[in-house]
């Protein structure tokens, strides 16, 4: 198999990076001694691990935009005191390195992404046993055929969905293509959002003629796409570049860890992101309707590459424009302000919302608001209801930090005591975790 097959309406996210050693050589071990060892140890980047899926040994309660092990602000700041470097709504958890809020707004002043409001679907792959192909997907879809064989493989207490490695070094190693099963049919929302984590590594490493290769399918039913090349459609991210049919971007992504790739959608414009680094941004790169979305992924050269895998995979239909929500409904509801797993910093992919809100306030200095923070129902009421008090009041700490006047602003947490949908589905859970900006009169 290989890239022969077409692809429809394509995202490609082509990425490498360095694998650290030790993981690399644990894996490709396993795989070619048929040890059985189906979990897989990999170096996770903290910086932009928060709010990317549910590790297992971790708090599972649930945070604004993510699950519980999301996001986080450091350390609490007491109400009407705006935080020093070093504490919460100055350091983005760990995503800073140490650094304070102003250097970090720096290195993301071109990241403008923010996801989508109302969770369509929702998959880290905590519901399906190590080893086994996920129900949540399917391998039928534009362009499907013949494809490498895939598993859910455990690292570092989070679930993947990684393309099989070949049996050895002289092996071929296949591409894999899956199409998530979809509730509803014909185009998708004219805006929408789609987000995952992937590790990006050389195969093997320091080998440069082969990468792993991930690419994100928003596909219709008469517009096939090859993966690699830069056409409608299609996406293409390197450590070195990024570029669409009509874009083209630099980047360095060479670290062999977790990246994040984010992308937003309206109408037929796109954007894509991997982590902070804008990467796409055509007017004209879809074509409509979109009626699948899959993950097309392998390594370039067909090599033995046991590091090919993803996981954290949500797609999202674009919300109300703020003022409209705040107009209609007396609150603004968000899911992009991130915490890192169990704690109360807040990340710095939160800012695009964050400064919508304050964008709100410093235009209208008779608005107030009550900064309120929900959870699902993972992890207990003793540890989501405290957990989201401080996250709200985190939140309320980096706006006064900005300038906001302390009394326009109050915050609270409810925990799991207000759900907007159902708690009983990932999808559910996900609309559940958010930060609620309720107008005072």
């Amino acid at each position: 198999m290989g890239k022969r097959a077409a692809l429809a309406m394509a995202l490609s996210v082509w990425i490498c990076g360095t694998s650290h050693a030790g993981w690399f050589e644990d894996a490709v071990k396993g795989a070619l001694e048929g040890t059985g060892k189906r979990a897989v140890d990999e170096t996770t980047d903290s910086t932009y691990q928060g709010a990317k899926g549910k590790a297992k040994e971790s708090v599972k309660e649930g945070t604004p935009g993510q699950n519980a092990d999301a996001e986080t602000p450091a350390q609490q700041v007491p109400p009407g005191q705006k935080p020093a470097p070093g504490t919460a709504g100055a350091q983005a958890g760990d995503a800073g390195g140490g650094q304070d809020i102003a250097a970090l707004e720096q290195i993301y002043s071109k990241y403008d992404f923010v996801p989508g409001d109302k969770v369509i679907f929702f998959d880290d792959f905590s519901d399906t046993d190590v080893g086994e192909f996920p129900r949540k997907w399917t391998l039928k879809g534009p362009g499907a055929g013949t494809s490498n064989a895939v598993e859910v493989v455990q690292s570092q207490g989070r679930n993947f969905l990684r393309s099989q490695p070949a049996a050895s070094k002289d092996d071929s190693q296949y591409y894999s293509r899956q199409y998530v099963r979809l509730d509803t049919k014909g185009d998708l929302p004219q805006k929408f959002t789609v987000e995952f984590d992937a590790v990006f590594a050389y195969c093997p490493p320091g080998a440069k003629s082969s990468q792993t290769e991930y690419v994100l399918l928003l596909a219709n039913d008469d517009t096939p796409v090859h993966g690699g090349t830069a056409a409608l459609g299609s996406i293409l991210v390197r450590p070195e570049e990024g570029s669409s049919k009509n874009t083209r971007t630099a980047i360095r992504k060479g670290d062999g860890k977790v990246h994040h790739i984010a992308v937003s959608v309206n109408g037929t414009f796109v954007k894509a992101y991997v982590d902070h680094d804008r990467v796409a941004n055509d007017p004209d790169g879809i074509a409509r309707p979109v009626k699948h979305v899959g993950i097309f992924m392998g390594p370039t050269g067909n090599w033995l590459c046991p590091n090919v895998m993803f996981t954290n995979f949500r797609l999202a239909e674009g919300g109300k424009d703020i003022k409209s929500a705040l107009s209609t409904d007396g609150k603004i509801v968000t899911h992009g302000i991130l915490f890192d797993t169990g704690k109360d910093v807040i990340k710095p992919e939160s800012l695009p919302t964050l400064k919508m809100i304050l964008g709100l306030l410093e235009g209208d200095p008779s608005l107030k608001f009550s900064i309120e923070g929900h959870t699902d129902n993972q992890g207990g009421k003793g540890i989501n209801q405290p957990l989201s008090e401080r996250r709200a009041a985190a939140v309320k700490a980096w706006l006064e930090g900005k300038g906001i006047a302390a009394d326009r602003l109050q915050s609270k947490g409810w925990g799991d005591t207000k759900p907007i949908d159902t708690n009983d589905t990932p999808e559910g859970r996900a609309n559940n975790r958010r930060v609620e900006f309720v107008k005072i009169p």
